[in-house]
């Protein structure tokens, strides 16, 4: 289970909430582990998932009887005791159903594939008796399958967060006239801020996967080589291991397109996702000679993110961090660097509360480590007419203090002009 259950309860209990409802992709698969098809399609409000804030009450899914025929092949694919169909309007051969003349929640089935008697093996036997399972429990849509989890949960009467508060709305309109919903965005990454065991191990596995595909683009410099061939190789390397890359973004004064110069930094910042996880770093290299200004200022980059590694545990907020930061990296000769931004990193790139809307910065309160965030500390520079430079690593916050899941190694790589251009491919 990646849902920390515990945070959950005690940040529903503190916003007041019976139960929260999901209908992004990330906060349904957050909720029950699934990621189906229609998610991948980026298809919404065709899944949804529901967690009550009473124990003894039944946690839905809600997908498409199309898509569970995984929920067959694998049952462990989410861990939800309550699993909520709707009959898909293609497999119902329906797209003209009339609410005047028929009941919506009187649906019975929810597949209608061919079935050729003669042949059928044991596992498809097995796969009709599943689908048959749903008989009777069918819902015409998603939003009445959503009717139905809520009323499974006796949650009726509730007060729901929701990250999309027309789900709320819907429910009003098919029924349920004394449900309430409160938009719910930011206490869902109020929750996911704190990371799970399970959460974590997948984490790990994503920010090893990224160091080694940063790595390797940057192995791969050569001048004259296209910036774009940078996030080939980038990309290649995470699919190799099951990872997707989101964004391998370079640049070199401030250029993100054309070619690798002689002599020029060139900054690497590489977004991950693996099993819908991100993983965030950021490195600089040059291919040639570095001046010593490049160097010291590159050191004293290294030593505020030493500074940071030593002070950050639970309790401390981003903006003690970022001002000692900044201060240690002044000392060390090198003014003006103005950008230090710790980031909580999860299933969304920034995974802690933000403001929306109408709500002005602070609106959400000072940013504080907590045991089992997993945050970057984020360091781009770039200064017009010199050049850019950029650390970057993924870490845990522990009981007592951190751990980097990266290497930390920020050094500035020093790839040679004469190295064969074979090599760098």
């Amino acid at each position: 289970m990646l849902l920390n259950k515990e945070r959950a309860y005690q940040v529903m209990d503190k916003h007041g909430l019976d139960g929260l409802v999901a209908t992004t992709p990330v906060n349904i698969y957050y909720l029950t582990d699934y990621w189906g098809p229609f998610m991948n399609m980026r298809r919404q409000f065709y899944n949804f998932a529901l967690l009550p804030r009473r124990e003894d009450a039944p946690a839905a899914l809600i997908g498409s009887a199309v898509e569970f025929q995984r929920l067959h092949e694998n049952p462990d694919t989410t861990w939800v005791p309550n699993v909520c169909a709707f009959s898909h309007p293609t497999m119902f051969d329906r797209r003209d159903f009339d609410p005047d003349t028929e009941d919506p929640e009187a649906v019975q089935e929810g597949l209608k594939w061919p079935v050729r008697e003669s042949s059928l093996r044991d596992d498809d036997r097995a796969f009709l008796a599943h689908a048959e399972s749903y008989r009777g429990k069918y819902s015409v849509n998603a939003a009445y399958a959503l009717k139905k989890a809520i009323k499974d949960a006796g949650l009726e009467n509730a007060k729901l967060g929701t990250d999309d508060p027309r789900a709320v709305t819907w429910m009003n309109e098919i029924g349920l006239k004394n449900l309430k919903g409160t938009e719910a965005t930011h206490i869902f990454r109020e929750i996911r801020m704190i990371k799970s065991a399970p959460e974590l191990a997948i984490i790990r596995k994503a920010a090893a996967m990224n160091e080694i595909a940063v790595d390797a683009a940057i192995a791969s410099l050569h001048v004259g080589q296209l910036k774009s061939d940078l996030e080939i190789v980038y990309n290649t390397e995470l699919a190799k291991r099951g990872g997707k890359g989101l964004y391998l973004s370079t640049g070199s004064r401030g250029k993100r397109q054309g070619e690798v110069e002689l002599d020029e930094m060139i900054t690497f910042d590489g977004l991950c996702e693996y099993k819908h996880y991100c993983a965030d770093m950021g490195r600089t290299a040059i291919v040639g000679t570095p001046t010593e200004e490049m160097l010291s200022r590159n050191h004293a980059m290294k030593i505020g993110c030493d500074v940071a590694l030593g002070m950050i545990k639970p309790g401390v907020t981003g903006r003690a961090v970022t001002e000692a930061v900044i201060a240690a990296i002044e000392k060390e000769g090198f003014p003006g660097f103005v950008i230090v931004t710790p980031h909580s990193v999860g299933l969304e790139h920034t995974d802690h509360p933000l403001p929306i809307g109408t709500q002005l910065p602070g609106a959400m309160g000072p940013f504080t480590f907590q045991e089992n965030m997993v945050f970057t500390l984020d360091m781009p520079y770039h200064e017009i007419g010199w050049g850019n430079m950029h650390l970057e690593d993924l870490i845990l916050v522990t009981k007592t203090g951190v751990e980097p899941l990266n290497s930390c190694d920020v050094k500035l790589r020093v790839i040679p002009a004469d190295k064969p251009r074979a090599a760098a491919e």
